[in-house]
């Protein structure tokens, strides 16, 4: 069964324009704009932690990650509905690009696009993207997330 989860609509991602290879994840750049290690790290610390809590079933956490415009957005019970069938795939999630995008027309800041996957063996269980979007603080927040659920 394919089920789709949709959080939030908030952002429109323009055209990918720039790419490069770093730490063996294949990056991309919209935007003039170049990540440091200390930030791309941040991004893949929160994609775990967000992971983390969705396969301890810990959705409070998860929720708690989003940015203020998701959570106006969504309410923690839209959420765990949305996000809780697919919580949990048992095998771990395989980040496959990170899409840097920075003060593009339709969003100001920058946001960064983790595209992931899970398999088992040669079967593909399910995979989506995040987006994070860099607060003021440093941190990333959750804005937008889609999941496509494989199994059956």
């Amino acid at each position: 069964m394919i089920r789709k989860t949709l959080c939030a609509a908030l952002l429109a991602l323009a055209p990918v324009t720039v790419a490069h290879a770093q730490d063996g994840i294949d990056q991309r750049i919209v935007g003039e704009f170049t990540p440091s290690r200390d930030m791309t790290s941040a991004a893949l610390g929160a994609t775990a932690a967000f992971w983390a809590a969705l396969d301890r079933g810990d959705l409070a956490i998860a929720y708690g990650l989003a940015t203020p415009a998701l959570r106006r957005a969504v309410t923690m019970e839209q959420f765990a509905a949305a996000v809780g069938p697919t919580a949990d795939f048992g095998a771990p999630r395989r980040v496959l690009r990170l899409t840097w995008y920075h003060e593009q027309p339709d969003y100001p800041g920058t946001v960064l696009a983790v595209d992931w996957q899970v398999s088992e063996g040669e079967t593909l269980l399910g995979g989506g993207y995040l987006i994070w979007q860099l607060q003021a603080d440093g941190t990333f927040g959750l804005l937008r997330l889609d999941t496509t659920d494989l199994r059956e």
